[in-house]
């Protein structure tokens, strides 16, 4: 058997703990863009009008609720 002193057992405990808080952080990373991605995929902005609308079907035109007038998909990008 081999002898472990405290601080050696205190800084594997601490560098476990870390680690897996890195992977968790960067798990909920990756789950927070893929819901945003698939979120901002049915996000239409009008052409005319600049109104920002969901639309959920998978047509390739969308009606603007405002104005009326038809849109393309187009993805929509943050500033």
């Amino acid at each position: 058997m081999f002898s472990v002193t405290l601080n050696g057992m205190i800084a594997v405990y601490l560098v476990g703990i870390l680690c897996a808080l890195f992977f968790a952080w960067i798990a909920a990373e990756i789950f927070r863009k893929g819901r945003e991605n698939r979120r901002r995929k049915y996000f239409v902005i009008c052409g005319i009008c600049d109104f920002v609308f969901e639309d959920l079907s998978s047509h390739d035109l969308a009606e603007c609720p405002r104005c009326g007038a038809m849109n393309e998909r187009e993805r929509v990008l943050e500033i």
